[in-house]
């Protein structure tokens, strides 16, 4: 049964890291999962997460749940009075959030229909949120607040004035920032159930960095997240700083998974790096249980004593504020555990979701069925592009590394010889930077397991935790090719096109690509595709091309989605189409291609007088840069200078323009001159001003 001040209404904790530090830091977080209507599956279970890597790393942590609208302002006001002397002050917000009447606001959780009233009477503003955070009568330092919301939305077809997402509002303050999830106006990823979604995952790993400032957190998040979800989930940062602190307290240590050289440890030594901070005495006790004769053990084993005997005593510097009860991390972690208990895990897949029956919490009972093979490391741990794998896939954003590593070696440790594991181990530890060590549990396992093999063949070829090797990448490949693995047969193609590690013998990897494209995997589908289109190795043939990418595209793969789409729009091998090619553009949007943004965008610039929708073509272009597509900057500059379809903005041409000259695009350094002639200094200076501060919160 969960806690029930932890779910029950609104219950703060305040979490006491134990660093000394000059510095002050204090946090508040607020996690709402359990509404009446449209429950969220990770909002609760995030904002735990969250709080307790910022406790880690020595802020004072104030931690509500399942807040109600009438709790709202006391909340607000013990935000308010425990930030007013901080030097850092964070809020971290996880739940539902719309705008309503152009106005941002979050959800309290007892709202109790989706009607129009009700959603007005149970929700509040985020500028109370940020009016609490930072008072102008008191002398804070610099403040930040964290809006990981929009994960759904069930409001904006109940009222017209209700939209989805939220607008960048600005905080209106020197050294305050507004670090929104994700894009204007667009939902955010709440990751599978029982999980935690990405922009919590990433701020919990770029805290565990060696002195973490708030500009290096905000870029390391951005990067995860829009990595973690395909291009799917962008977030952004408004605001303005004058100075970059670091988010920990000086006496900070560095947890030593993430530094050191040498010998690859034993299993235990590895384990327990991921497993020492930790407070909860499930973890403390699996650790022990699972590695008796480790000479961590017995500092594991008081730990849980402590822990037990505090249980009714002293808490470990966590005080339950309006409660009569006190709480630990413990028992903290224990509901984030079982927060989650009403929701199902929902495989992370292209292919339609009526053809999957939901994960279960509980597989059948059965001698010799998944339930029992099936482990916690397969759960948190399972590669997309593992043939073998026996559970839903886990995009590499999305692993949580402390819980996956310490479920991993547990798992391991009572079948040390399992390839399976071994493997989702490596993964694990090659997420987490440890190549050195990632190397090894991959080479373990790789006299059986293909995806072991590719995965080190990619690890070369990349040059990841050592010198690229063109010649050891091939090998790996080859043998995981011919163990049937279809990435790497994809890949050993590749290879043999490029003449990287390999002769060039094209009509070998063309043979390759055939094999594994032929096996259903889309990526080599096309691959071929493309050397149809141009005739590389092959006779070029268009038909040939375009088939190839419808096939890859209703298999799900983004790529050629866009290149369908424009197979369509210029009749490459098809009937010219524009219709239907707006159509592919539109999917292969909505999957995170780069690309079908700014190509949509150009079809629609060619629209005749009043049809083109200006609003539309910019906001595509700003989405194709967001995801790295640097090309559309030079269109938007041109777009802003021109002045036919949206007002002309010449101080906006000039910042584009910039942009794709910093991303060296083409022709943007002519564009640049031109326009910084028409501009005075001072305007010129604010540009410049604004690049960096983008470039500092956000990057380019």
């Amino acid at each position: 049964m969960q806690p029930n001040f932890l779910l029950a209404g609104i219950a703060a904790l305040s979490f006491f890291g134990g660093h000394a530090s000059a510095e002050r830091l204090q946090a508040a977080v607020i996690g709402n999962s359990s509404y009446n209507v449209a429950p969220l599956a990770n909002a609760a279970r995030d904002a735990a997460t969250v709080a307790e890597a910022l406790a880690n790393v020595g802020f004072e942590v104030s931690t509500y749940f399942d807040v109600e609208r009438q709790e709202i302002e006391t909340v607000l006001s013990e935000i308010s009075e425990q930030f007013e002397t901080a030097d850092i002050s964070l809020l971290y917000y996880a739940g539902h959030a719309f705008q309503f009447d152009g106005k941002n606001q979050l959800l309290a959780t007892d709202i109790k229909e989706l009607t129009r009233e009700e959603i007005e009477a149970k929700s509040f503003s985020l500028s109370e949120v940020l009016a609490a955070s930072r008072s102008d009568d008191v002398g804070v330092g610099m403040s930040l607040i964290i809006v990981d919301a929009c994960r759904d939305d069930p409001f904006s077809t109940v009222d017209q004035s209700i939209r989805r997402g939220l607008a960048f509002e600005e905080s209106g303050r020197a050294e305050t920032l507004i670090a929104y999830s994700t894009s204007a106006g667009e939902l955010a990823y709440d990751g599978p159930a029982g999980g935690n979604g990405p922009y919590a995952l990433a701020l919990t790993r770029a805290l565990q960095d060696n002195k973490p400032t708030v500009s290096s957190v905000l870029r390391t998040i951005r990067r995860d997240v829009r990595v973690a979800t395909g291009g799917l989930q962008i977030p952004w940062v408004v605001g303005s700083i004058e100075t970059d602190p670091v988010l920990s307290t000086d006496e900070q240590e560095i947890d030593p998974i993430l530094e050191g050289e040498g010998e690859v440890p034993p299993l235990d030594t590895i384990v327990w790096g991921f497993v020492r901070k930790d407070l909860t005495e499930d973890t403390l006790a699996q650790f022990v249980l699972n590695f008796p004769s480790s000479p961590f053990a017995p500092e594991a084993d008081a730990r849980v004593r402590q822990i037990r005997a505090n249980r009714e005593g002293d808490s470990r510097g966590i005080e339950v504020i309006g409660a009569a009860s006190t709480a630990t991390l413990n028992e903290l972690a224990e509901a984030r555990q079982q927060i989650t208990a009403d929701f199902e895990f929902k495989p992370d897949t292209t292919l339609p979701s009526e053809l999957f029956e939901i994960w279960p919490r509980e597989l059948p009972a059965s001698g010799s069925g998944l339930g029992t093979i099936v482990t916690r490391c397969d759960l948190l741990a399972a590669d997309p592009a593992d043939p073998r794998r026996i559970a839903p896939p886990i995009r590499s954003g999305l692993v949580n590394l402390r819980e996956a590593a310490r479920a991993c070696g547990f798992a391991l440790a009572r079948d040390p010889d399992n390839p399976r594991l071994q493997f989702q181990f490596g993964r694990v530890l090659e997420i987490a930077g440890r190549y050195d060590w990632a190397r090894l549990y991959y080479l373990r396992a790789s006299r059986e397991y293909s995806a072991a093999l590719t995965n080190l063949g990619y690890m070369a070829i990349e040059g990841i935790g050592q010198e690229k090797d063109y010649e050891a990448a091939a090998e790996y490949y080859r043998q995981a090719a011919e163990m049937g693995n279809l990435r790497a047969r994809t890949n050993l193609g590749t290879m043999y096109i490029r003449g990287e590690g390999l002769p060039e013998l094209p009509e070998e990897g063309i043979l390759w690509y055939r094999l594994a494209a032929g096996m259903g995997w889309a990526n080599a589908q096309n691959a071929l595709a493309d050397l149809y289109k141009k005739g590389i190795g092959i006779e070029k043939d268009l038909q040939a091309s375009a088939a190839l990418y419808h096939l890859a595209a209703s298999n799900g793969q983004r790529a050629a989605m866009n290149n369908l789409g424009v197979s369509y729009l210029r009749g490459l091998g098809v009937d010219a189409d524009a219709n239907t090619a707006v159509v592919w553009f539109d999917r292969a949007i909505q999957e995170g291609d780069r690309f079908a943004p700014r190509n949509l965008a150009r079809h629609l610039m060619k629209a005749q007088g009043d049809q083109v929708d200006g609003g539309r073509v910019v906001s595509l272009l700003e989405l194709a840069t967001n995801r790295g597509e640097r090309r559309a900057y030079l269109d938007l500059a041109n777009i802003y200078r021109k002045g036919d379809l949206v007002e002309k903005d010449m101080e906006l041409a000039y910042l584009n323009a910039r942009l794709a000259e910093l991303s060296k695009v083409k022709k943007s350094d002519e564009l640049v001159a031109n326009l910084k002639k028409k501009l005075s200094d001072a305007s010129v200076e604010e540009v410049e001003a604004e690049i960096k501060r983008r470039q500092r919160l956000n990057g380019i």
